[in-house]
């Protein structure tokens, strides 16, 4: 990597994320000079995408037009930012496909290697979080919802 931060822009609207040599990733929404958030690469493990509460309205200043995305990491939040609908996948795109991505949390407990019973939990709340989207979103009956749930859980 250059000595110089490399900006990765995400499309119109949804802003960029910032590559620095030290290995942290910050990321800024568009029209925003300060960053919503800065993480390293290999501490980020996860993410999670909810609606916007009425808690999050004051404590991140966020619109009902938008989601909260976090960003996990070892059993922790590492960032909690507003973002506009869209923009999770991208950033959890990027980070997925960057080299670094999750190398600290392996690094750090060897011992915690994933097994079924460790990945699985986290699989099914991602994948139930996507459903309840695509549902919200018009796009999953909610038949077809309770449907593929019932699944998961199974």
């Amino acid at each position: 990597m250059s000595d110089k931060p490399i900006s990765h822009g995400l499309g119109i609207g949804n802003g960029s994320l910032i590559e620095h040599p030290d290995g942290t990733v910050e990321y800024r929404q568009t029209g925003k000079f300060l960053s919503a958030f800065r993480v390293r690469v290999r501490d980020v493990t996860g993410f999670a995408v909810r609606k916007v509460t009425r808690d999050d309205k004051k404590r991140l200043k966020a619109s009902g037009m938008q989601q909260v995305l976090t960003v996990q990491g070892s059993g922790t939040t590492l960032a909690e930012v507003a973002i506009n609908y869209g923009t999770a996948q991208k950033i959890e795109a990027w980070f997925r496909a960057h080299r670094d991505f999750g190398s600290g949390a392996q690094s750090q407990a060897p011992v915690a290697q994933p097994s079924s019973q460790a990945v699985a939990p986290s699989s099914v709340a991602d994948e139930l979080m996507k459903l309840a989207q695509l549902r919200d979103a018009g796009v999953l009956t909610p038949d077809e919802f309770e449907a593929q749930k019932s699944k998961l859980l199974a």
